[in-house]
């Protein structure tokens, strides 16, 4: 990778005022309503569950709430951004409480990792670097990677490690973060704890006590840990290596069923969200449409669908 970047563009050699100023305005009521809709779901999956009990219909629902734990994971992203509340305290606490902590991650040590990401996008200093460098690889790595994430394999192993790695007061490092970020201190571990038991005893008044190990762990352990991967795998893996701010990211357009587990909460449109990280998730459509509008379509990294994009990305 090239690693003396041009300088970021500033957003108003793209936009006019009035363009930056609509986008930059935060709706609490969108905000939250994203968190809301990425529980009710969850909890309508196992409703569905509940009332028709088969494989057919478990199944469905441990893959679907693996695709809205990996919202909560996006939405938690919002946060460390400031982007879910105009408040900041309220945006904290409702990123830590509601999103973060239930899907085992922590804002705050999110946030100080994912800036330093924006910072240095795709350079070596970058501390997602790993995520994108390794790439094109062969299908049979790429086939294995998947297999371990199915397997609860790759969920099991990263997170035994920064649990120990807490409370034995060890740093965590780059390599072992890569996938799952953002714990910072014993203090997480507490947000986790309660969280969890919460879920567990929300979701054991909706069915019975298992229904928190088939529902919430079975998918967080592994579907989630696909759906991670291959968004991962989108936002920077393959760019062109004279890579600058218009396509050191990359957007890729998404179906219906794709914005149902790897691309939620507008997460596909990750070039608008390197370039302008002040606008909030549920705008970046507008602001891919804006970019579109003002003649930047060839300087984007633009792939159509996820599928076409692994193919890209695999030999």
């Amino acid at each position: 990778m090239k690693s003396n970047l041009t300088p970021f563009i500033k957003p108003q050699e793209i936009l006019n005022e009035d363009e930056i100023k609509y986008l930059k305005k935060k709706d609490d009521f969108k905000g939250i309503s994203l968190i809301i809709h990425a529980w009710v779901v969850i909890f309508i999956c196992i409703s569905i569950y509940s009332l028709f009990p088969n494989v057919f219909t478990f199944l469905l629902a441990v893959i679907l709430i693996g695709g809205r734990q990996l919202g909560l994971a996006i939405l938690m992203h919002e946060g460390a951004h400031g982007l879910i509340n105009n408040k900041v305290k309220s945006n904290d606490f409702i990123s830590q409480w509601f999103c973060a902590f239930p899907v085992w991650l922590d804002t705050f040590g999110y946030r100080h990792y994912h800036l330093s990401h924006h910072r240095h996008t795709q350079k070596e200093e970058d501390p997602d670097i790993g995520l994108s460098k390794p790439f094109p690889v062969s299908k049979k790595s790429f086939t294995r990677k998947v297999m371990r994430d199915l397997f609860g394999i790759s969920g099991s192993q990263q997170r035994y490690e920064l649990i120990f790695n807490i409370l034995l007061n060890k740093e965590v490092t780059k390599e072992t973060v890569k996938n799952i970020t953002g714990f910072q201190s014993k203090s997480t571990l507490v947000g986790i704890l309660l969280s969890n038991i919460a879920i567990f005893l929300a979701m054991s008044l909706l069915g019975t006590w298992w229904f928190y190990f088939a529902f919430w762990l079975l998918p967080l352990f592994t579907f989630y840990q696909l759906f991670l991967r291959i968004r991962n795998i989108a936002e920077h893996a393959g760019v062109i290596s004279d890579c600058d701010d218009f396509n050191n990211a990359r957007t890729t357009y998404a179906n219906i069923l794709e914005r149902a587990l790897v691309a939620p909460y507008y997460v596909n449109y990750h070039l608008e969200h390197h370039l302008l990280m002040f606008v909030p998730c549920y705008k970046l459509k507008r602001a891919h449409q804006m970019l579109l509008n003002k003649g930047f379509k060839e300087k984007m990294e633009i792939k159509t669908g996820y599928i076409s994009l692994l193919k890209s990305v695999l030999v």
